[in-house]
């Protein structure tokens, strides 16, 4: 018998039976003459069990004649009994058979389902936190063809049997086992890269040009840091209260030029300039000389005595100034 690797089953082939003959003795108890039984040899067959049977390979055969014959293929893969063992196994079994052309063969299928590789990559960082890093951090397995099954009627696990880790390369390799059932396990050697991973604010709704950013509309996201630069928001600072230039998509990670400051104070408008200290709050009036959003510092004239002050703006139409006598020359 010889194997191949086949991607996971999902259906049984219906295949052509070929019909085939063998003479055995009628139970003392069954009713009727017939001296023969008609026998097929499957073409395809899929398995749920570890365990192949003679009955998998024939159709039609009588209890007393089934015995296990040897292991199912590992899940998602297949066996090809082609026909020499065919007849090879019926006449050890006392079957009187013989192919009618040496392309007769059995397919031998095992279902399974496929592990995730999301799942092997989580094991792998919870062992990478445990052992190496304090901080959180994201794996990238560079074996991506990797292909670990089960049988179908299982939960998939990952156990991280052994891990070395490079930290100046930032790189792994790790031996991992995912249990098959009855004390077997499937292993793969496994290797990536890791990167820190970062936090960041993003939306939880979509965000259209022209909207306010409020506090309420935060959320935290994980990115690998690797992937930020300096145009990448990484604080709610950076961006409540800002109006959206483009649009925005809930969860995507938010540039710095997807928003910008509300201009709170134009150019010409008439503004209140305040000083304030523990003790006092001094109020005058002064015309704006300049755009301004939020914390910016702009030229504002005191209307009272035409003098130009630079004060921060701090609300709509208020202007913080350093002090009273600024605020007053």
């Amino acid at each position: 018998m010889t194997g191949k690797m086949l991607k996971p089953l999902k259906t049984l082939s219906a295949g052509l039976l070929l019909a085939i003959s063998v003479s055995l003795p009628q139970p003392a108890s069954a009713a009727g003459t017939v001296a023969g039984q008609t026998i097929f040899a499957n073409d395809t067959v899929t398995l749920r069990s570890d365990a192949l049977m003679l009955s998998d390979l024939f159709t039609g055969l009588p209890a007393e004649k089934d015995a296990r014959i040897g292991d199912a293929p590992l899940p998602g893969e297949d066996l090809v009994v082609r026909a020499g063992t065919l007849q090879h196994l019926a006449e050890a079994h006392g079957i009187d058979w013989s192919p009618s052309s040496g392309r007769v063969r059995v397919i031998v299928e095992r279902e399974g389902r496929a592990v995730p590789l999301q799942m092997v990559r989580l094991a792998i960082e919870e062992r990478l936190t445990e052992d190496y890093i304090a901080d959180r951090v994201e794996v990238d397995i560079t074996n991506r063809r990797l292909t670990m099954m089960v049988p179908s009627e299982m939960e998939p696990e990952v156990k991280v049997e052994s891990l070395d880790y490079n930290s100046r390369s930032q790189r792994f390799a790790a031996l991992i086992s995912v249990p098959i059932g009855n004390d077997k396990s499937l292993r793969a050697r496994i290797q990536g890269e890791v990167h820190a991973v970062i936090e960041v604010p993003v939306l939880n709704r979509h965000a259209g040009p022209g909207e306010t950013i409020r506090e309420s509309d935060i959320v935290w996201t994980a990115m690998q840091a690797r992937r930020s630069n300096h145009n990448t928001v990484t604080s709610p600072d950076q961006i409540v209260g800002m109006s959206v230039r483009r649009p925005i998509s809930a969860g995507s990670v938010i540039r710095r030029t997807d928003v910008t400051p509300i201009q709170l104070v134009r150019k010409g408008d008439l503004v209140t300039m305040v000083f304030q200290t523990s003790l006092m709050t001094l109020t005058l009036r002064g015309q704006a000389l300049e755009n301004g959003a939020r914390r910016d510092s702009i030229r504002v004239k005191n209307l009272g005595t035409g003098k130009i002050v630079v004060g921060s703006v701090t609300d709509a139409g208020i202007i913080s100034v350093a002090g009273p006598r600024i605020a007053m020359n």
